[in-house]
């Protein structure tokens, strides 16, 4: 049972390490300095985080994380920084915690506290990227205050109820797996349209572009038969029907009848008739993103472009709109941008 409480000690300190490192620590060490909590003699060993140097330094870390924290992409970055650091700090915890005990369980609860930690990490990261696509800074305070009271009202549950925290640890362990995949894919994909909207590779904004009419042969193998490839152009994925956000994929448009459709390794295609096809048009703070729609089928999906990708979209809007007027179905309105 004593050993249980304390891997259940560890796994608890090691989430809320992996949320904020330095105010886990600081919020222990005041806590002993004031002796606002007796530790149970199976504890005594975490009497070392109340030296005093371990005190001012955490809170020193602490004081410059809390402003850090609230300013957008300030945070971002401050937590690429700590990608390797607050998982190292919560594998130090757990072996603190666990004391005394045999080097293997050591190194077990040392793996295991590392990995819930990166976890922690990995989700806030995650989840400051999205909160950073948003132009107004209320939403990165609100949510890393939001944090802090998470991490306090953690350490009292730990403190009162070890078992019942690492049950919750677990659970969220096991969340964090299913989701993984899909906080990967937002990752990458925030990380390239921040590269690419400092750096803005490619044609410029004013130069007409081209369509490209290739495609790799996996993508191309998608196709029918019979479908005549006019255009295709790299795209990352919004909102698809049955396909995840941010894959990388292309659209593409068809001939005999004409049609658009996003092609995405392993999905089935969705396509839209190009005849009476809704166009919006809409520019975001990392990525510009189209929308279409067809009231015939019920149906839409939309698209996401790179920043240096404007030419890219008018060249879209552009042929699109001279094929509804060929067809006599000038039925594309436009939100915001005419075309």
């Amino acid at each position: 049972m004593q050993t249980l409480q304390l891997l259940s000690t560890a796994l608890g300190l090691s989430a809320l390490a992996g949320i904020n490192l330095y105010l886990t620590v600081f919020a222990l060490s005041l806590s002993l300095n004031l002796d606002w909590i007796a530790l149970s003699p199976e504890m005594q060993q975490l009497e070392i985080l109340g030296h005093p140097v371990i005190l001012l330094v955490s809170g020193f870390l602490y004081f410059v994380e809390f402003f850090a924290d609230k300013v957008p992409w300030v945070d971002s970055m401050w937590d690429a920084v700590h990608t390797a650091v607050r998982p190292l700090g919560a594998a130090f915890l757990a072996i603190t915690v666990l004391g005394e005990a045999d080097p293997t369980l050591e190194v077990l609860a040392a793996l295991l506290c590392g990995g819930v930690a990166l976890a922690a990490h990995t989700t806030k990261a995650g989840a400051r990227l999205a909160i950073n696509t948003s132009p107004e800074p209320v939403s990165n305070i609100a949510v890393s205050v939001g944090e802090d009271v998470v991490v306090i009202g953690g350490l009292v549950l730990i403190y009162q109820h070890p078992i019942i925290s690492a049950v919750l640890v677990l659970l969220f362990l096991a969340l964090f797996i299913y989701l993984a995949p899909k906080l990967a894919r937002h990752i990458i994909a925030t990380i390239r349209f921040v590269f690419f909207k400092l750096f803005s590779f490619g044609s410029k904004e004013e130069e007409e572009a081209e369509l490209g009419r290739s495609l790799p042969l996996k993508a191309r193998n998608q196709l029918g038969r019979a479908d005549r490839l006019v255009w295709a152009v790299p795209i990352t994925t919004g909102m698809v029907p049955s396909v995840p956000r941010n894959k990388s994929a292309h659209l593409v448009l068809v001939e005999q009848p004409d049609r658009i459709g996003v092609l995405v390794g392993g999905k089935s295609t969705t396509w839209l008739p190009v005849k009476n096809l809704e166009v919006h048009d809409s520019k975001g703070v990392l990525f510009d993103e189209i929308s279409f729609f067809t009231s015939e089928t019920d149906r839409g999906f939309d698209v996401r472009f790179y920043k240096h990708q404007r030419n890219i979209i008018e060249a879209i809007k552009k042929d699109l709109f001279r094929r509804s007027q060929e067809t006599g179905e000038n039925q594309m309105p436009e939100v915001g941008l005419p075309l």
